[in-house]
C-alpha cells in the first residue's frame, strides 16, 4: 500500500482541517500508510485523529491566524527534511499556504511524490498589486509540481483552471460528511443558555467568526425576522470578530435572543438543537457545514455564495438561496422556510452523496 501524507498547517477548527483528518482517518481505514503532518498539532480536529495515522507536529507556536515569517521559513527547512527522510509515494495538502509550502519542500527535499494540493476557496478579488503578481508567480509552482489539483467544488475548480492550473490536472471532490460517531449523551453549558432565551425555533449557524462569513448579514436578517416572529439565534463558532458582532446585536437589540456559543467540536448536538441552519458566507468554496445539517434533516437557507452553497442546494432544489449581503432576502427566506421546511427524507437523501466512502473512493483514485 502507498505511504501517505496529510500535510495542514495546524488542526484548528477550520474546515479544511476537519476535512484533512478525516480523509487521513478514511485512508488508513482502507489500510494505507498514513501520516497527518502538521506545523502544530494544537486545535478541536487533533481528537478526531484515528489511531492508526501518525501524527508529526513540529510544535511550531502560531502567532495569531499564523506562523510568521521567520519561522515560516524554519517551517519550510523542517518540511523538506521530513519528506527526505520518509519517503511518501503521495502527499495532500491543503488550503493554498500550505500548498505553496508542500510544493516547495517536496522540492527542495528532493521527493519523488505525487502531490495533490486542494483548493478549498472561492478566487480572491482580482488584483494588479505587487503582492498579487507574486501570489500568481507562486501559484505557478504548486501547479508546475502537482500530479492533479483538487477542488472542492466544479467553481473552484473553474477558478483554479483560470488561475494556471490545466485543467485536464483538475480534480473535482467535494468535501466529506463526516461519519456518524456514537458519542454518549452531554449536557453542554450552551444548551441551557439556549433554553434561557426564551421560546420560539432555534436559527443555528457555525463557522470561523471572520469577514467572509458575514455574520453581522445574519444579525441584521435575524432582527428583521423577530418583528414578525419569535425566534432564538445560536452563532457556533470562535474568531476575532466576537466583540465586534456582540456589539452588533446589542446595536440592533437583539442580544437578548442570540447566543455566542463558542465552537463546539459536537457538530451533532448543534445541529439537534436547531429548527434552521442558515449560512451568510460571502464566499464559500464548499459549505461543510450544509451537507452536516441536511444530514441531521436540518432545513438550510444560505446565500448564493461562490461556490459551494449552490452546486450542495442543487440550485435551490434542496435550500432556499438568497443573495450575498441582502438582509431583507435572507430574512424572508428564513420565514419561509420555517413556514414551510424542507423534508428532512429529501435532506438526508441529498447529504448520501457526500458520504466519506464516496470522496474516499475518489481519492483513493487519484493515486492510480
Amino acid at each position: 500500500m502507498p505511504r501517505l501524507v496529510f500535510h495542514v498547517p495546524s488542526c484548528r477548527g477550520g474546515g479544511a482541517e476537519r476535512v484533512f483528518v478525516l480523509m487521513a482517518n478514511e485512508m488508513a481505514r482502507r489500510g494505507h500508510e498514513v501520516t497527518l503532518f502538521v506545523w502544530n498539532s494544537e486545535g478541536p480536529n487533533a481528537a478526531l485523529r484515528a489511531d492508526d495515522v501518525k501524527l508529526v507536529d513540529l510544535g511550531m507556536p502560531i502567532y495569531g491566524e499564523g506562523f510568521g515569517k521567520p519561522a515560516t521559513l524554519s517551517g519550510l527547512r523542517r518540511s523538506a527534511s521530513f519528506y527526505r527522510r520518509l519517503k511518501p509515494d503521495a502527499v495532500f495538502s491543503g488550503p493554498e499556504f500550505a500548498n505553496l509550502i508542500t510544493a516547495l519542500a517536496l522540492s527542495l527535499g528532493f521527493s519523488k511524490a505525487k502531490f495533490f494540493p486542494s483548493f478549498h476557496a472561492a478566487a480572491g478579488i482580482p488584483s494588479n498589486d505587487f503582492g498579487s503578481k507574486i501570489a500568481v508567480l507562486l501559484a505557478g509552482l504548486v501547479a508546475a509540481r502537482a500530479t492533479r489539483a483538487i477542488a472542492v467544488s466544479a467553481g473552484v475548480g473553474r477558478d483554479i483552471a483560470a488561475r494556471g492550473i490545466a485543467a485536464e490536472k483538475v480534480a473535482v471532490i467535494y468535501n466529506p460528511l463526516p461519519p456518524a460517531l456514537q458519542r454518549p449523551a452531554v449536557n453542554y453549558p450552551w444548551q441551557a443558555e439556549l433554553a434561557a432565551l426564551g421560546h420560539g425555533p432555534v436559527i443555528a449557524t457555525a463557522g470561523r467568526l471572520v469577514g467572509v462569513k458575514d455574520h453581522k448579514t445574519l444579525l441584521r436578517a435575524f432582527a428583521r425576522l423577530l418583528q414578525s416572529r419569535p425566534a432564538r439565534l445560536v452563532l457556533f463558532g470562535e474568531g476575532p470578530m466576537l466583540g465586534e458582532l456582540e456589539a452588533e446585536s446589542r446595536t440592533l437589540g437583539i442580544a437578548s435572543k442570540v447566543l455566542f456559543a463558542g465552537y463546539v467540536n459536537d457538530p451533532m448536538a448543534c445541529y439537534a438543537a436547531a429548527d434552521l441552519f442558515a449560512l451568510s458566507s460571502t464566499s464559500e468554496g464548499f459549505g461543510n457545514v450544509l451537507i452536516e445539517a441536511m444530514a441531521a434533516g436540518v432545513p438550510v437557507v444560505s446565500t448564493d455564495a461562490p461556490h459551494g452553497p449552490r452546486e450542495i442546494l442543487a440550485d435551490g432544489t434542496y435550500g432556499a438561496l438568497v443573495p450575498v449581503g441582502d438582509a431583507e432576502a435572507l430574512a424572508g427566506a428564513m420565514a419561509a422556510m420555517l413556514d414551510k421546511p424542507t423534508d428532512p427524507a429529501l435532506l438526508k437523501g441529498r447529504a448520501a452523496e457526500f458520504e466519506i466512502e464516496r470522496i474516499g473512493d475518489m481519492y483513493e483514485g487519484l493515486l492510480r
